[in-house]
């Protein structure tokens, strides 16, 4: 008998989501990656089109399910009681601490304790386990039936925030308990708990890009990594690289009856789970010493970030022995490493300006060594920052490597001033164009869109493809350009020398008529986009949408913000806009009221870019069944969220993020929640992609 075709890809598919998650497996746990990450994303295509193809063939450890869809804005996590209360360890600061919880430990078991020789009368008794102590986001895991079901956040410790969406989205979280190899079985339930982090070269790539982009960066990779997790959606989640490492376990039914946490580790890692490779097993006060101090000399060297080791007697038995206090155990406790401060000279603040035109103060440092690390530069976010610190230049200053990755001033040292010291006045005039900064909050702005500062970011921001959709013009092309002059104004995207681009690098004729057929496919692009690829701070596209319901054509809104206006009158018509607030009405303003910004603009219109009238641009795109419909989307996709709401909004359609009475249609993916039940009780009906995917792109 012959295998049908659907049967053999079915096998292939079977066959490529095993090789995936052994793959996962020794890329997380083994740190031994078996195949190039483009061979891996290769791969992970073809599993996606399979399922594209074959819906119903989806399981629930693919590793496509990893991702699942965002929670709708506004929406929280649900707190849940922890089976187990989530307590702290005590902190200890110095040997000495560390000596009196090792006496602790020893009198509350009734071993004794010599002051020579041999520290206790029964040397095997007692075994303690030192592990780093983690600097990231603490979680529970929960299994049932070796399948990953639930996530819980530290808390209160008695209660936890849902993340399992989230955590789904975390590197080398199994989804799928380990069943084959150890001989262990897997347990009708089992709860482990761990740290959830960013690695620290990642951490870093992550500050870099929040501050060339003029936003304010991480102090701390646990402050990243617990603002990744608060996120409503899975997917920024996963672009933020996060990882899990285990450290407990908590819970484990139907399973093994560990006697020891070493025992209990090793299945945990034979499960599934990455765990610490620095560990050590000790038998008295000064293994946990040696072994902290070694830690703490190669913690540069160490990929995560962490601030202490963690002490935990081995036996399980002797633990339940020990017991707990109100907030914390017994039988563990957290040897904190010595902070990394130095003082030196404030030399100078310098002023940087971001891709949005965010203006940020610098410190200027005399060079000083933190942690093996000289630092000369620090930043100081905002005015405010430097206020509160009274910070002076010429002070002397306590600088502190925060999370032992950024320079962080903590404060002047105000005895030793001498008087000499000055205040700190924000410029004028914008470091790089000369433009009056704007103030907006804390933040200050320069609100020139010729800024050359903000240029690059500005110019990639509109080939974007929220933006003007320009294939081919990404930050490589966009600086490789600049720096061969053809690109000094983002307005210059539409006065491109293609001769010369093709004379470039990796160019050639026939990618250069590409990209000049992309750049003539941008030149009438609807308001909205237009707008949005202004780059205008606090215009996302959804504000830009809903300028133009009001104000369709780019004269009727240039005649509400022009110069010659009364402000007030011109803030109140904005105001009746959906989603626009006086910040934004006066972000518009300052935008609109800066002349080299509508320079740009008619420097744009004359080289051809013709935004559509939102009428026009409606009337163009509309599509029958969709145009006037409501829409809101539940479930996983095969397409992004972000795609599926742009194809309904240009098609004419709205996209709510909540059921009401005035939805029309309920888009439904797979693992959709309980927007079915409300869909259905309000007789809303509920469309599958295939649904609407006949109605957006009828044959």
């Amino acid at each position: 008998m012959f295998s049908s075709p659907d049967d053999i890809e079915r096998e292939k598919y079977i066959v490529l989501c095993g090789e995936l998650a052994r793959c996962e497996h020794a890329y997380y746990v083994e740190a031994k990656p078996l195949i190039p990450d483009s061979e891996y994303d290769r791969l992970y295509r073809v599993v996606v089109e399979l399922e594209r193809a074959h819906p119903d063939w989806v399981f629930a450890d693919s590793p496509t399910q990893r991702v699942g869809a965002a929670l709708p804005e506004g929406s929280k996590f649900e707190r849940l009681p922890h089976a187990v209360p989530m307590i702290s360890i005590e902190s200890l600061f110095g040997n000495d601490e560390v000596r009196d919880f090792d006496a602790r430990v020893r009198k509350g078991l009734g071993l004794s304790v010599s002051t020579g020789g041999d520290l206790f009368s029964k040397p095997d008794t007692l075994s303690y386990v030192c592990e780093p102590k983690w600097d990231g986001v603490s979680a529970s895991l929960i299994y049932e039936k070796g399948r990953f079901t639930r996530a819980l956040s530290r808390g209160d410790g008695a209660f936890g925030e849902d993340i399992t969406n989230n955590l789904r989205a975390v590197g080398g979280v199994p989804l799928v308990l380990r069943s084959e190899g150890h001989g262990l079985g897997v347990p009708d339930l089992l709860e482990v708990r761990g740290e959830i982090m960013i690695p620290l070269a990642t951490f870093e790539s992550i500050n870099a890009a929040l501050v060339e982009a003029g936003d304010t960066p991480f102090a701390n990779p646990r402050n990243a990594a617990a603002g990744s997790l608060k996120r409503l959606d899975p997917q920024f989640v996963k672009k933020r690289g996060l990882r899990l490492l285990a450290w407990e376990l908590v819970r484990c039914k139907g399973g093994p009856d560990f006697q020891t946490h070493t025992q209990a580790m090793s299945a945990v890692r034979d499960w599934g789970f990455p765990v610490t490779v620095y560990r050590a097993e000790v038998t008295d006060v000064e293994g946990m010493i040696a072994f902290h101090d070694d830690l703490e000399a190669r913690r540069d060297e160490i990929e995560y970030e962490m601030d202490g080791v963690v002490v935990k007697v081995d036996s399980r038995i002797l633990r339940d022995e020990l017991g707990s206090r109100a907030r914390t155990p017994r039988w563990a406790c957290a040897h904190k490493f010595a902070p990394r401060e130095e003082s030196t000279r404030l030399l100078d603040i310098e002023i940087q300006v971001g891709r949005t035109g965010r203006l940020t103060p610098r410190a200027h440092l005399e060079a000083v060594s933190l942690g093996g690390t000289m630092v000369q530069h620090a930043t100081l976010h905002n005015a405010r920052y430097i206020a509160d610190l009274d910070i002076r230049i010429g002070d002397q200053v306590v600088v502190r490597r925060a999370g032992d990755v950024i320079p962080q001033i903590m404060g002047p040292v105000l005895a030793a001033r001498s008087g000499d010291e000055r205040p700190f006045d924000w410029p004028s005039a914008c470091p790089s164009c000369g433009a009056e900064p704007q103030a907006r909050g804390e933040h200050r702005f320069c609100p020139s869109i010729d800024c050359p500062a903000q240029m690059l970011r500005r110019v990639q921001h509109m080939a974007s493809r929220q933006a003007l959709r320009i294939e081919g013009l990404g930050e490589k092309a966009v600086v490789q350009f600049a720096a061969a002059g053809l690109i000094q104004h983002v307005q210059d995207i539409f006065a491109l020398d293609y001769s010369k681009v093709a004379a470039l690098e990796r160019w050639g004729k026939k990618s250069a008529t590409a990209l000049q057929e992309q750049v003539d496919a941008a030149r009438n692009p609807d308001l909205p986009h237009f707008l949005f690829a202004l780059g205008i701070p606090e215009v996302g596209l959804e504000t830009a949408r809903s300028l133009c319901e009001h104000f369709p054509t780019l004269d009727s809104l240039r005649e509400v913000l022009a110069v010659e206006q009364n402000e007030a009158d011109a803030i109140e018509q904005l105001s009746k806009v959906d989603g626009v607030g006086v910040e934004v009405a006066g972000s518009l303003l300052a935008f609109f009221h800066e002349p080299k910004n509508i320079a740009a603009i008619e420097s744009l219109l004359s080289r051809g870019v013709q935004p559509q009238a939102m009428s026009l641009a409606v009337a163009s795109a509309a599509i029958e069944g969709v145009a006037g419909k409501v829409f809101v989307l539940t479930g996983t996709l095969s397409m992004s969220r972000t795609e599926m709401k742009e194809n309904l909004l240009a098609a004419g359609g709205k996209v709510t993020g909540s059921i009401s009475k005035k939805t029309d249609y309920l888009i439904a993916g797979a693992n959709a929640g309980s927007k079915i039940n409300k869909a259905q009780s309000l007789g809303v009906e509920v469309l599958d992609e295939t649904a609407i995917n006949l109605l957006l792109f009828p044959t």
